[in-house]
């Protein structure tokens, strides 16, 4: 707009109009942040580095530099931003999540009846039109929060820089010809690990005690559930695995800098999980991915916590489905139905990964109490 000769005046969040006035024609780098503290200057770096507060409105900070963009070594970061993202999708999730535990219930019971032999009876109503309606509203806005999650998604990934992502080196990297040569000669092994995010500490055991018996982690998929291998020398290697809610930018270029690789990033944007690994010989001290114990408790019980937080709802939810439908059916024929099979399932999964959830954590601070 600046190049048009529309110069920024201000920002209207609520109805999220931009304004401009005209004027002459310049060329204009702009970039748009969000701070929580809602501070009227930038920091003295940006200033120095040509960069000016162009409009305030809220929390949202929109600055403006001069110089050409390819000149400018500081930029407003955006780590508020990808955060609030952050926040609004835990805030979608919950209400995707309660959508279809609303949905699950009446799925199930229609599946009861189209399996049993029982005859199905629809009273007379002209209040149907209100189930159809909300039924309607309720698929509408299931439909909404993933579309909703997927765009902040991407562009949570656009903000963020690409080179923070980047996994192993280039050089320890196999590409596909080199994995199927290894496959044809039997030197490449896969294994399956599932749900291995809630016990954490059972994988980075798994992981060392593979690379202590000859076989070599290069490559796990993008959903985090096969692990690829390589035959070879047996090697000491320390794996960290770390859950970050929203990992800032510095987080990446720390950890490398101190010696870890980057093994893993999960591709979710409710959950970030992380593998790293180091290795290390017979005469070093195991490497040491948190400074203090005080950190590791800090964000076991954050990562805990925030499990816990949607799946207890839904056990408590799906348990009172359970017992509600139990309590209405008198024969044992009716028991096993597919709407208390669909509620035991859900009882048991849900219920499985909290217990998982707590025993490691209690698992952890045994360990540290020693």
């Amino acid at each position: 707009m600046a190049n048009n000769g529309h110069v920024f005046e201000k920002l209207n969040r609520w109805t999220h109009c931009f304004y401009f006035n005209e004027g002459a024609t310049e060329s204009r780098v702009f970039r748009i942040a969000y701070d929580k503290f809602k501070s009227p200057t930038l920091a003295s770096t940006l200033q120095n580095d040509g960069w000016e507060m162009a409009g305030l409105a809220g929390k949202w900070q929109i600055s403006t530099n001069r110089q050409p963009e390819e000149t400018i070594k500081n930029s407003p970061t955006r780590d508020g931003i990808i955060k609030h993202n952050q926040t609004i999708t835990y805030v979608f999730f919950g209400l995707l999540f309660y959508l279809l535990s609303i949905l699950i219930a009446p799925i199930s019971l229609a599946f009861s009846y189209i399996f049993t032999d029982e005859a199905i009876v629809v009273e007379e109503s002209p209040y149907w039109i209100l189930t159809y309606l909300f039924f309607a509203l309720v698929i509408g806005l299931v439909g909404l929060g993933i579309y909703s999650i997927i765009k902040i998604a991407k562009s949570n990934k656009n903000l963020r820089d690409p080179l923070i992502l980047e996994t192993l080196p280039r050089g320890k990297r196999i590409d596909k010809q080199q994995e199927r040569e290894l496959k044809r000669s039997g030197h490449r092994v896969s294994k399956i690990r599932f749900a291995w995010m809630y016990s954490p500490d059972k994988l980075e055991n798994w992981l060392e005690s593979m690379e202590q018996r000859g076989f070599n982690l290069y490559r796990v998929n993008q959903i985090g559930m096969i692990f690829h291998f390589t035959t070879g020398d047996p090697r000491r290697m320390a794996y960290k695995v770390d859950y970050q809610r929203q990992p800032p930018a510095s987080y990446f270029s720390i950890h490398q800098e101190a010696g870890w690789s980057n093994c893993f990033n999960s591709i979710s944007n409710l959950e970030k999980w992380t593998i790293w690994s180091q290795e290390y010989k017979e005469n070093q001290e195991r490497p040491q991915f948190y400074s203090d114990d005080s950190t590791r408790i800090k964000q076991t019980k954050k990562m805990v916590l925030t499990y816990t937080a949607f799946f207890l709802p839904f056990t408590l939810l799906y348990t009172y489905f359970l017992f509600n439908s139990l309590s209405r059916q008198t024969g044992f024929s009716q028991w096993l139905s597919w709407g208390t099979f669909a509620f035991a399932l859900c009882i048991f999964v849900y219920g499985s990964l909290l217990v998982k959830l707590w025993m490691y954590y209690i698992r952890l601070k045994k360990l540290v109490t020693i």
